[in-house]
């Protein structure tokens, strides 16, 4: 499990029915929550690109076995996702491509308002999955900023979603 709950079973054995109603409340919320991917095959450009097996298509295609990544020996770089129309989300979600290792140190999530690229959350590492959140922001277009990483980035997922 990547999730502790720290609910252990009663003195019967079993998981107590007030606990077990609030994991069924927690399921409810992350199923509304993750229901819609606004990334999810919109338009992705990159900075830098390692063509033609990892382009940036690959990091919103919803295929865990496929990732962007970029060249060889480039360790900073954007990747930018087009949304078509204005959507409005408060989670972001980073997956890297972990079976050939964790990379990332340091990255930037941003939201063009109109005019400018305007922070949005930042964090050190990614690894497995990152989720981030934030108060709500309505954009057409999102960011990712790679300001640092070990080897060449890769993300097999950029996922962006509301919470209720």
């Amino acid at each position: 499990s990547v999730l502790l709950l720290n609910i252990p079973p009663d003195r019967r054995g079993l998981i107590h029915e007030s606990d077990a109603k609030r994991l069924r409340e927690l399921r409810a919320v992350l199923d509304a929550t993750f229901r819609v991917n606004f990334a999810q095959d919109k338009k992705a450009t990159a900075s830098d690109v390692r063509e033609p097996v990892h382009s940036p298509d690959k990091a919103v295609d919803g295929d865990p076995a496929t990732y962007w990544a970029t060249s060889n020996g480039t360790t900073s770089a954007t990747l930018e996702v087009d949304l078509g129309a204005p959507a409005t989300f408060n989670r972001t979600m980073v997956q890297e491509h972990i079976a050939i290792g964790q990379r990332v140190e340091e990255y930037v999530i941003e939201a063009w308002d109109g005019t400018a690229w305007k922070p949005v959350t930042r964090g050190t590492t990614i690894g497995y999955k990152k989720l981030d959140r934030f108060p709500d922001v309505t954009a057409s277009k999102v960011r990712l900023s790679i300001r640092r990483a070990r080897a060449c980035p890769t993300v097999r997922e950029f996922g962006l979603f509301r919470a209720p």
